[in-house]
């Protein structure tokens, strides 16, 4: 099952949100999600992949610097959707590169590649024009490219990952009587562990 790459409370940037900094450029809603873990400023941070898919592309871009896009699967919708890993730190210039040359992220991934869930998919970074630290900015579209598209195309990873939990089984409601107790008086158990229930 998917899952996030850091803890809830790594969060640095929510999805939809919009900044004075964004208000003040009139950019567009905060369109994925950050995430910060302590000592990621040191540029040495990998980042474990949110499940088990397959490499699609890694592209420079001046905005997101280097990405990594990878399928993962909805379980609810049953079909593919694509999570892209922003900002990723270079193989040749390390976490602040600005482009300009063909290498790729640190961890060196292909197209076509298949990743299993937690398997390092790339060292976070501060590539690109949009990045102001070390961090990754993670998304989710039913696109390919959506990575690189507007908001309507993409959705909250952290809201997404809620609907892939399996559904609960219900719990049987049925009331069991103990064996053994008189007749003028039922106590009921637990179905599970055959506790009385008060």
């Amino acid at each position: 099952m998917p899952r996030l790459p850091f803890p809830e409370s790594t969060i640095t940037g929510h999805y939809g949100t919009m900044s004075a900094y964004r208000k003040k450029h009139g950019l567009q809603p905060h369109s994925g999600t950050d995430f910060a873990p302590q000592g990621s400023n040191k540029g040495k941070t990998a980042i474990p992949a949110v499940g088990k898919g397959t490499v699609q592309f890694v592209k420079w871009s001046n905005v997101l610097g280097w990405v990594l896009v990878q399928t993962i699967w909805d379980a609810k919708k049953r079909k593919a959707k694509y999570v892209g890993y922003c900002h990723l730190s270079c193989n040749k210039c390390g976490i602040n590169c600005r482009g300009g040359h063909d290498a790729s992220v640190a961890i060196s991934l292909a197209a076509g590649q298949k990743v299993a869930e937690g398997q390092a998919i790339g060292i976070m970074g501060n590539t690109g024009s949009a990045t102001s630290g070390v961090h990754l900015h993670l998304t989710l579209s039913d696109k390919e490219r959506g990575v690189f598209g507007i908001t309507a195309d993409k959705e909250c990873f952290v809201a997404w990952l809620k609907t892939q939990a399996p559904a609960k089984k219900q719990a049987d409601t049925k009331d069991k009587a103990v064996v053994g107790q008189s007749q003028s008086k039922i106590v009921y158990a637990c179905p599970h562990c055959k506790k009385e229930l008060c």
